[in-house]
């Protein structure tokens, strides 16, 4: 803690974070640095403090006895509570950013900070004194591998960042830092690397779910693919014990070895499908019986999430014509465009998912993607 009490000084401190992070001390950040500073101020995103609420769900009402610590939700009941106010922002002298990502642009705890970011840099523009901020690094569990096209603007949202890809690769710091430099936020930010507050290895075993189902570091493989189920009326697998793992829905045939076999084919060498029948016990098809599979991973380095399930929505669409559909209605505060648009957030791909291009054009057109945005962000955070 000595050199965070350094950079803390007598400052007034407010924190963006959730139970995500909590490292070596045995103690969650928060009250760590609680102790070592003025901590006047939590900010804390979707799921509430210690993930306690499903995705959606507003915190508005949460409540924490925190030794006079005010708590101030970014996830209300309306989308203006995703941005903090000038009251909300008055009488701190700097933000403390510690919070985990699991590598996709869907997940909202990085656009919590994105947004909080911008209203700093608004804020620090208006000639009111200056608020800066320390983020604590840490790893990103899905690792350095990249995934997608960037988002286009028309479907920028709370799910994702006009042009970061649907997998990033990238630790908070880093994503953040290209949000600041990309964006010409001017915030002085300074970057703890994750040593001394994360263990370096990565596993099962130590791994503190970020929301309620993130259950697993496996998850994070698998999500940057797998959310875009979010946006049909198929399971991804909440109300079960491993959500995004486990997926299907009631009207697919679990006889239907064909299936299985066009969506395991691309990718052979590096996951196989588990058939299996499920039974949600909340979320889509609660108490239904769904059949589906489990995603399992042989290659986790080889696997394309994002392909296998763009070719899954695709071919279930094709072979169940009758009974599969997009879902519409409100979807994290935007109700003007399907769930399905905001999350793949790119015509080229809505197209292949709505019948046209072949698998080998889709995928040049991710590889090609992906290397510009391995150079584009390359270029500059260094």
């Amino acid at each position: 803690m000595g050199k965070i009490q350094e950079l803390l000084g007598s400052a007034r401190v407010g924190m963006i974070t959730n139970q995500s992070a909590f490292g070596p001390g045995r103690d969650y950040h928060f009250r760590m640095i609680s102790k070592a500073c003025d901590l006047k101020k939590l900010f804390l995103p979707e799921h509430g403090l210690f993930g306690e609420l499903q995705d959606q769900v507003s915190g508005a009402d949460l409540c924490y006895d925190l030794d006079g610590i005010e708590i101030i939700n970014l996830y209300g009941d309306e989308a203006a509570s995703l941005l903090p106010s000038d009251s909300a922002l008055g009488g701190l002298d700097l933000i403390v950013v510690d919070i985990r990502d699991v590598g996709s642009r869907y997940y909202t705890f990085l656009t919590t900070a994105f947004y909080f970011l911008k209203q700093i840099s608004a804020w620090n523009h208006c000639g009111k004194p200056e608020i800066k901020v320390l983020l604590i690094d840490s790893p990103n569990p899905a690792g350095q591998k990249v995934e997608g096209s960037p988002l286009q603007p028309e479907f920028e949202s709370f799910l994702g960042v006009n042009g970061v890809l649907h997998r990033h690769g990238l630790t908070p710091g880093e994503l953040l830092k290209y949000y600041n430099i990309t964006f010409s936020l001017g915030i002085d930010i300074e970057i703890l690397p994750p040593e001394g507050w994360y263990r370096p290895e990565e596993n099962e075993f130590l791994w503190v779910p970020p929301s309620p189902n993130v259950p697993f570091r496996s998850t994070c493989l698998v999500y940057s693919g797998q959310c875009l189920l979010e946006g049909a009326n198929i399971s991804e697998g909440r109300g079960t014990t491993r959500p995004f793992e486990t997926f299907g829905a009631p009207y697919i045939n679990e006889n239907d070895d064909n299936l299985r076999k066009v969506l395991e084919e691309p990718q052979k060498d590096a996951m196989v499908l588990r058939p299996l029948r499920f039974i949600p016990t909340f979320h889509k098809y609660t108490g239904e019986i769904c059949n589906g599979y489990q995603l399992m991973l042989i290659r986790p380095e080889k696997f394309h999430a994002l392909f296998f399930t763009l070719k899954f929505l695709r071919t279930v669409r094709e072979c169940y014509p009758r009974y599969f559909a997009w879902l519409d209605g409100k979807y994290d505060y935007r109700s003007e465009k399907p769930a399905i648009e905001l999350l793949v957030g790119d015509r080229f791909l809505l197209e292949y998912l709505n019948g046209r291009h072949s698998d080998t054009t889709i995928r040049e057109y991710l590889s090609e993607n992906e290397l510009a945005w391995k150079e584009k962000s390359y270029r500059t955070l260094n």
